[in-house]
């Protein structure tokens, strides 16, 4: 048998087994007396797969069978290198995404040539390789596409808690997102409010909790204390009516807030969703929409009044049903209408907030 050769640079496209992988694999290799699944090489009689092996046999003088790779490139090579290490080694997904760190580099390169060959469009590529990098290590798209974030922009307590387990990245990415999202509202300030004075205003308020369940809040947008969102120097007319959104565990948080802005507290409508969500103690399947008032406003006709009940599904989390749009504007048809902390726009209307599309 020829002697093998080993590329340093081959070598080093996977780490080295720990401690522990390697005394394991050590002492199966001696009871068996030798590598009972052979070392992959090239026609170069260089070393693809099988490094720790080879180290080990040639150790203890065990015998070893070799297999010829017939590859096109170097870069397949390479590719097939880390594809088969990290298919072997029981590893969590996240310890998969950081060993994947090369191969997204190989896979981009690989489509690169495809492109110039013509075999492959860029608009083909577009995208794919997060994809191929995803199937190559055996994760979802989501998932490796969140523990990138996680392994690129990820501070060291948040890249330990996505090792901690075989399923923390999503986990470790919402840790991630939180902060960053808080950090641009630190860094970044809350933006200016509109001027003018508006008589007719609605309000989703980014409430903070004391407890964080599935689903909290900061996992999907920046939050707000009690007292910054009671410091907000609202744009509200001398007379003005306050449509404002309140969550059960946040309804003393409501009430303080409408006071702060000078608004008193006259009623409420309850929204009954199609699905139920978390909570403290009862699974919440509603929430609360205050109405306020303040100055000399006058309720809405009788014959255009709504029930205090709406019943309208869930979306996506925090979006409100699009009725009640319909409702305020049926309400007070003339009005100067202002939204805040708004995602979203409307017709008609003035919207402010962190996120506005």
């Amino acid at each position: 048998m020829k002697p093998l050769k080993i590329n340093p640079e081959y070598q080093t496209l996977v780490p080295r087994p720990i401690d522990e992988e390697y005394k394991s694999l050590e002492l199966d290799i001696i009871e068996k007396k030798g590598a009972t699944e052979p070392i992959k090489i090239n026609k170069k009689d260089e070393i693809l797969d099988g490094h720790t092996r080879f180290e080990i046999c040639s150790k203890h003088a065990l015998h070893f069978d070799t297999q010829i790779m017939d590859f096109q490139s170097v870069l397949d090579e390479k590719i097939y290198i880390i594809e088969t290490n990290l298919k072997r080694r029981h590893l969590t997904d996240y310890q998969k995404i950081e060993m994947a760190k090369p191969l997204e580099g190989l896979i981009a390169e690989k489509a690169g040539q495809r492109q110039l060959a013509g075999t492959l469009s860029s608009n083909e590529d577009k995208g794919r390789t997060g994809e191929l990098t995803a199937k190559a290590i055996g994760v979802s798209k989501a998932t490796y596409e969140r523990g990138k974030k996680v392994r690129d922009e990820g501070t060291e307590e948040e890249r330990k808690k996505a090792l901690s387990k075989k399923y923390a990245v999503n986990s470790a990415y919402r840790d991630l997102m939180k902060r960053q999202r808080q950090e641009a509202l630190t860094v970044q300030g809350v933006p200016p409010l509109p001027e003018g004075e508006y008589d007719v205003i609605y309000v989703d308020p980014p409430w903070d909790y004391d407890f964080k369940l599935r689903g909290a809040p900061d996992e999907h947008y920046p939050v707000m204390s009690d007292q910054k969102i009671c410091d907000l120097q609202i744009p509200s007319a001398e007379n003005a009516i306050l449509f404002l959104w309140a969550t059960n565990p946040r309804i003393e948080s409501a009430l303080k807030v409408l006071k702060a802005w000078g608004f008193t507290y006259k009623t409420n409508m309850v929204w009954v969703k199609d699905k139920i969500g978390t909570g403290y103690y009862f699974r919440g399947q509603h929430e609360l929409l205050f109405v306020a008032s303040k100055g000399d406003i006058s309720p809405p006709f009788e014959s255009v009044r709504k029930s205090s009940v709406l019943y309208a599904n869930r979306k996506e989390h925090s979006k409100k049903p699009e009725e009640v749009y319909t409702i305020i504007e049926d309400y007070y048809p003339n009005g100067k209408y202002l939204e805040l902390f708004s995602r979203n726009k409307r017709e008609g209307w003035m919207m402010w907030g962190f996120e506005l599309e």
